[in-house]
């Protein structure tokens, strides 16, 4: 008797506490559907203020993950890119079991992309005509976020090489380098290999003609530069590769031929032929190899000198030159000429009225 008084007690308070759960989701449903109405009838950002009205009066999870996602979509009508994102990055954190996962990650990466070529959103909804008027960029957090949580997706190459982008433009270029080496190392066979292996050589170009201690640079420029030569044989890029290529063994040669200099004043002829022996060895066609050549031949009695070097990459860029274009218009007199004192060539008009004009 005991134990179907305790059964009926608990089947009692399990029906109250389904009778209030309907009376608090009673006010959720009802924003929810206020917040329908509201978006049918295209006011989106209403819209999107009832559905969040919605989700926090909620108890079911059921009806929290609807609500967030009737968010997601008022923000892509009101064009609300950041808020969105947050709204995504939301249910998915919250109720992944609710959310069609990749078409949401693929979403994200969009929605970085949009604010990579210039989408801002607005930093006042009732200003939004104002074009100026607008949020920080948020590429690199969307970016960045959207990598965190699918590393590998499709769109992340792309991503990845845009990132790059954003912190060179911002100065960052040792995080810059960083997403060129995940692209190069992790994704050959995608389309933004190529372009992430050009940059990639590039900048580590410029970071060894800055200063490069331990030839760190000058190395993974050479290696990257061969590289692309390698797998690209015909791309366009190709001379400025080689050139750079041939500046990087350059800058090496001249560091080693500096050394020696160095030992050499120290009175150290023997570690000072090691880095000319280098220099000649390594670098035959830089241009610091004839003169180590010669003060090698100095230092050291049984060095023979060997042939002529073979003629490098040029070190310049070539221009074409071409003539200024004529003139496309008949000039009846020029500044200065037979007494004329106008400060601008007078044109013949006679084709624009149709009739000779009196000189």
């Amino acid at each position: 008797m005991v134990k179907k008084l305790k059964l009926a007690g608990m089947l009692g308070l399990l029906t109250i506490c389904a009778v209030l759960l309907r009376a608090d989701n009673a006010g959720a449903v009802k924003a929810y559907e206020e917040g329908l109405k509201l978006f049918n009838a295209r006011e989106y950002y209403d819209a999107l203020k009832k559905f969040k009205e919605s989700e926090l009066l909620a108890k079911s999870n059921t009806i929290r993950a609807n609500s967030l996602r009737a968010q997601i979509g008022a923000a892509r009508k009101a064009e609300l890119p950041w808020q969105e994102f947050e709204l995504i990055e939301t249910l998915l954190s919250r109720f992944p079991e609710f959310a069609d996962v990749p078409a949401s990650v693929k979403r994200e990466y969009q929605l970085g992309d949009m604010f990579f070529k210039g989408k801002r959103e607005p930093a006042f909804y009732a200003m939004r005509k104002i074009s100026w008027l607008v949020g920080p960029d948020k590429t690199i957090e969307i970016y960045t976020r959207a990598l965190k949580r699918a590393p590998y997706a499709a769109e992340a190459p792309a991503a990845r090489l845009r990132l790059a982008f954003v912190y060179d433009r911002q100065g960052k270029v040792m995080k810059s380098l960083e997403q060129l080496r995940i692209v190069e190392k992790s994704f050959p066979e995608s389309s933004s290999y190529k372009l992430a292996l050009l940059a990639l050589g590039y900048g580590c170009y410029e970071m060894a003609l800055r200063g490069d201690g331990d030839g760190r640079y000058a190395r993974e420029c050479g290696e990257m530069s061969a590289k692309f030569l390698k797998l690209f044989p015909d791309d366009p890029a190709v001379p400025m590769v080689k050139r750079n290529l041939q500046r990087i063994r350059d800058a090496q040669a001249r560091r080693l031929y500096d050394m020696a200099e160095f030992y050499h004043r120290q009175g150290r002829s023997e570690a000072s032929a090691r880095y000319l022996a280098r220099v000649v060895r390594e670098f035959p066609e830089s241009t610091a190899a004839s003169e180590s050549e010669r003060k090698l031949a100095e230092l050291d009695r049984s060095f023979t000198p060997g042939d002529f070097p073979k003629g490098g990459t040029a070190r310049f860029v070539k221009y074409k030159s071409a003539t200024l274009p004529e003139e496309a218009e008949n000039i009846l007199f020029f500044p200065g000429e037979k007494g004329q004192s106008n400060l601008l060539p007078l044109p013949d008009l006679k084709e624009y009225f149709g009739k000779e004009i009196k000189k």
